[in-house]
């Protein structure tokens, strides 16, 4: 028996990252699986580099999807700070510590599923629903997540032409200098280490930060970022490129006696509403880790 989907988006996109990302099945799996037959467009074989079109009708064996499909994500009770909510979208302050969303090994224990105990979320993605963009573990701060495939498709959408503006502070080893700096590199997979990226100036795709000085505490500086594009660590990266590491990073910074997670914070995010398409700023408060430091510092000066 096969499955009907019909794709509603006047957005083209691949069939093979649609089916991926749709029911979490390896991009090189779906490949096999369309030149085989067993996922058709308008009952015809397609390539995986095929564009969808809004009102593409999709059939896919119903057999070998369920060989692939996810587990379900089950809602879980846990506190959440939430920012703000209406009826597209929910923006919250995410805690260090805590993944955005379930992976194939960990399944629990993520924002993901603790917001599906309170609220509905945008099913788009299926593995990630809600999810237009993601905070690092060890990252505090402000996110956004989608209720409605409408506000899904329109945040992600905001995203790739890079309307979203975002704001992060950390705290860093040595005294940044200068005050204010617009850093640009390429960055690509780490080869040695693949859950790492790496500085390359050959290839690669570009990063954008600009970094600017808040307040020196002693040998570390508080600084602010806002990346300009959304590469994957370009934060962390970068402030370790230029030889001012986050203190708490054990990836790309420094190990650290004061903090106990990478000093990284999303202070603030702005962009326009899916449905008023009002600008609109939400900010998460200085978490008490860094106050601690700030005011332990402080007070020894």
């Amino acid at each position: 028996m096969n499955k009907k989907l019909i794709y509603h988006s006047n957005n083209k996109e691949r069939i093979d990252i649609y089916i991926k990302n749709r029911f979490n099945i390896p991009r090189e799996k779906v490949k096999s699986l369309l030149k085989e037959g067993f996922i058709l467009v308008t009952n015809k074989e397609v390539k995986p580099s095929y564009l969808l079109r809004n009102g593409d009708e999709i059939l896919i064996n119903e057999d070998v999807l369920n060989q692939y499909k996810e587990h379900e994500i089950i809602p879980e009770k846990h506190p959440i700070d939430i920012i703000y909510s209406d009826n597209e979208i929910i923006v919250v302050n995410k805690p260090a510590g805590i993944i955005t969303h379930p992976t194939e090994k960990i399944r629990n224990g993520t924002m993901v599923n603790f917001l599906l105990n309170i609220t509905t979320l945008s099913n788009k993605n299926s593995l990630r629903p809600g999810v237009v963009h993601r905070l690092d573990r060890e990252t505090s701060g402000v996110m956004v997540f989608a209720k409605t495939d409408n506000a899904w498709e329109n945040l992600v959408l905001q995203f790739k032409n890079r309307t979203v503006e975002k704001e992060y502070l950390a705290i860093v080893k040595g005294h940044f200098s200068p005050l204010k700096k617009e850093v640009e590199f390429t960055v690509s997979h780490n080869r040695d280490n693949y859950t790492k990226m790496k500085v390359h100036y050959l290839k690669g795709k570009k990063a954008v930060n600009i970094i600017e000085v808040i307040k020196y505490l002693g040998d570390l500086t508080l600084v602010k970022i806002k990346p300009l594009t959304g590469r994957t660590h370009q934060i962390r990266l970068a402030l370790s490129h230029l030889g001012y590491p986050i203190i708490g990073d054990t990836k790309y910074g420094v190990r650290s006696d004061i903090i106990k997670r990478t000093a990284l914070h999303s202070y603030r995010i702005s962009f326009y509403h899916p449905s008023t398409k009002e600008r609109c700023q939400f900010r998460a408060d200085v978490p008490e880790d860094f106050l601690k430091i700030i005011s332990e510092i402080d007070n020894k000066d």
